[in-house]
């Protein structure tokens, strides 16, 4: 699972080094859309959980701050749900410009968004083991894919690629 690009570019002229460049920058394009709160279809990410809930601090992505502490003192409540633990928790700066669904809370997913795979006929951008579970957050919030923009872009820069090589 994850996003496949696949090239129809003659071998001869198109090499895996191209791809894994190509690659790496479709991986930038595909962190920066994100981080706008912006999934693979062009659209806003649907917002965060609201629903109340209690936060584990053992085991916990992101140490919950903020909140109303459990009886036991062993997990963190937000009245405000997903959305109150990711804003109370997260030291942002408000310059950072990122959407407040961005889905990053500790940056363990995003950090391990990687090019897992680059040949002469494409590639392929996935996630490592250390974070599986964002599989299952792209079943929700799609951005393990390539928005029209994005394969605008790719196109844009095969095409530069091409004429500088053919020059």
């Amino acid at each position: 699972m994850g996003a496949k690009v696949r090239l129809s570019i003659p071998s001869a002229i198109w090499t895996a080094k191209d791809s894994a460049r190509l690659a790496s920058d479709t991986l930038a394009s595909i962190k920066l859309r994100t981080s706008k709160g912006i999934d693979a279809n062009g659209e806003e990410f649907k917002e965060y959980s609201q629903e109340p809930i209690y936060v584990s601090k053992r085991g916990a992505r992101l140490k919950p701050k903020g909140g109303q502490p459990s009886r036991t003192g062993k997990s963190v409540y937000y009245d405000g749900g997903y959305w109150e633990y990711k804003h109370d928790s997260r030291r942002r700066s408000t310059l950072a410009g990122s959407a407040d669904v961005d889905l990053v809370l500790s940056g363990n997913m995003m950090n391990n968004l990687v090019v897992k795979k680059a040949t002469k006929q494409g590639f392929t951008i996935g996630l490592t083991s250390k974070a599986g579970y964002g599989y299952y957050v792209n079943v929700d919030r799609e951005f393990l894919g390539l928005s029209e923009d994005d394969v605008e872009v790719l196109m844009e820069a095969v095409a530069l690629e091409l004429r500088k090589k053919l020059t």
